[in-house]
């Protein structure tokens, strides 16, 4: 058995957080386990990925392109940046929330519509997509969209991990006077995807 995730954003997101807590779950649940990560913009808000994978024939820490069982985006260009890595039948997981990228910001480029990206991304495998900076408002801070993206991979079909694994993970690595707006994210990520199809409850 073999499971991939990619995860990606932009710098400041938490994509690496949410790696290290699907990845930490994982090897709780005595999974062979292989992290990567790419992140040497994410201090300036560039491109983020990471790489977590486990089973028990996995030796090496990238997920090959095409090999991917979900993509988790925090960003939806960055989805599209990286969409190849996903497999033809896996799962993009995306907030349709865009972070500008600077030459944006100064008016030498534009950023598309949501409706091109979305037919973009359709190409890809099933596109599951989710508000999760308002999500993420509402469980008390704008900067836990990433428990809001924990909470929905762990509720889509398949995922391998128990919910009491990637919970156990998520607190052990957030701080104590963090943890109830990542926990109430969660939460509000979990019930987001119908439990009975990997769909969003409600359209955006």
């Amino acid at each position: 058995m073999e499971y991939n995730i990619v995860f990606t954003g932009v710098g400041g997101q938490g994509v690496l957080l949410a790696s290290q807590v699907i990845g930490n779950a994982a090897f709780e649940a005595d999974e062979n386990v292989r992290i990567g990560e790419v992140h040497g913009m994410s201090q300036r808000g560039g491109s983020v990925i990471a790489h977590v994978r486990f089973g028990e024939d996995v030796y090496g820490p990238m997920v090959p392109v095409g090999k991917a069982d979900l993509l988790v985006a925090l960003e939806p260009m960055e989805a599209l940046r990286y969409a190849e890595y996903l497999k033809e039948d896996g799962t993009m997981v995306v907030n349709f929330n865009p972070e500008d990228p600077l030459p944006v910001q100064e008016g030498q480029a534009e950023y598309p519509d949501e409706a091109t990206l979305e037919t973009h991304l359709e190409g890809f495998g099933e596109l599951v997509k989710v508000d999760a900076d308002a999500l993420a408002k509402e469980a008390g801070n704008r900067i836990v969209s990433n428990s809001v993206m924990i909470g929905v991979l762990q509720a889509v079909a398949g995922f391998p991990l128990d919910e009491a694994a990637v919970l156990d993970a998520l607190k052990a690595q957030v701080p104590d006077d963090a943890l109830e707006p990542n926990l109430k994210a969660f939460e509000l990520g979990q019930a987001e995807i119908d439990p009975d199809q990997t769909a969003p409850v409600d359209a955006m």
